[in-house]
Parts: structure tokens; sequence; C-alpha cells
């Protein structure tokens, strides 16, 4: 949905982790793609894709041949990047406050989830996701880009339905 105030213009997307949508308005275009975030997932090639219980919990650091979990929870201010060295084309999505610690009623405490704030919207390659966006389709990814790029506002986009292991299940080994 879109906003306006007197000050500023914000368009906000939302990624459905569950379902892998993204979708939403900015400005006068609207958007609804299938995108993959964590385990490898949007790899060009679905052999690499990890379907592990693992690869989708938003707390799964990539550590050796086991793939990162999904993007976590929260509002992340996308910036598009003309030229990152890796993803070309691309949006980097700066986490905003509620996107840095976990929230859960079996905890007195917000709980840190140990990830980078290095998260984007960028194509599908060899690699995939550990983490990232990655939409399906590079004509709507492309799109998307222009979209956030010609934006006169911010762009926001909002995660929800990520999974998380909490540390008494990281600690028993239940998961890694």
């Amino acid at each position: 949905m879109t906003t306006a105030t007197a000050k500023s213009v914000i368009a906000e997307l939302t990624y459905d982790a569950p379902s892998q949508m993204l979708s939403g308005s900015i400005g006068a275009l609207r958007f609804h793609m299938k995108a993959y975030s964590g385990g490898g997932r949007g790899s060009v090639n679905p052999k690499h894709w990890d379907r592990s219980l693992t690869s989708y919990l938003a707390n799964t650091k990539k550590m050796g041949s086991q793939r990162g979990g999904t993007l976590p929870a929260g509002h992340y201010l996308c910036h598009h990047l003309t030229n990152h060295p890796t993803f070309h084309d691309c949006v980097w999505l700066e986490r905003c406050a509620d996107a840095t610690v976990i929230s859960s009623p079996f905890s007195a405490h917000p709980i840190p989830h140990y990830r980078d704030n290095d998260f984007f919207i960028h194509g599908r390659g060899e690699l995939g996701s550990d983490g990232c966006i990655v939409p399906e389709n590079m004509a709507l990814r492309l799109a998307l880009n222009r979209a956030i790029k010609q934006f006169a506002g911010k762009v926001y986009v909002r995660v929800r339905g990520t999974a998380y292991a909490l540390p008494a299940e990281r600690g028993a080994g239940i998961v890694a």
C-alpha cells in the first residue's frame, strides 16, 4: 500500500516467506511475483536447493555445505544499486530496527538472530539465496528495480512468516 504525507511518500512491498511471494505497489505500479529466500532456493539449478528444515529458519547461517536460511522478519529499506560487484543491478535491503532481533513469547528478552546486514533482491544464479530475495522472473525483477530507482519516496519490504530456531533448540543440537 502506498501512503502520502506532506513530507514523504512511502511504498511498501511484502515478502511472505511461506508462500514465497513478493507483492505490493510502488506508485501506480503493482507487483506480485514468486520469489525465493534461503537454502539456495532461486538457483538456476534446483539440484542445489537445500530443502532441509534449517534452510527455512531465518537464523541459520551459511556454514560449510549448510546453506543459510530465509530473510529475517521485519522491515527493510530498499536502495537500488546499479553496479554491485556480484549482483550487478540489484536492491540492497537495509535492515530496520524491527528486523534486528527475534521476538518470541517463549523468551523474556529479544533474541539476536546473528545475521549480517547483507541482504539483497537480486537475480537468479548458480548459488541462489542464503537470505536474499530472488525473484523467479528476471523481467519482473528488473521492472521492480526500475520502480524502486525511480520512486520519489522510500520503498520498504516487510518480511513476514519466517521461522526461527530458538536458543534452547540450538543449544540442544536439535537444529544447526
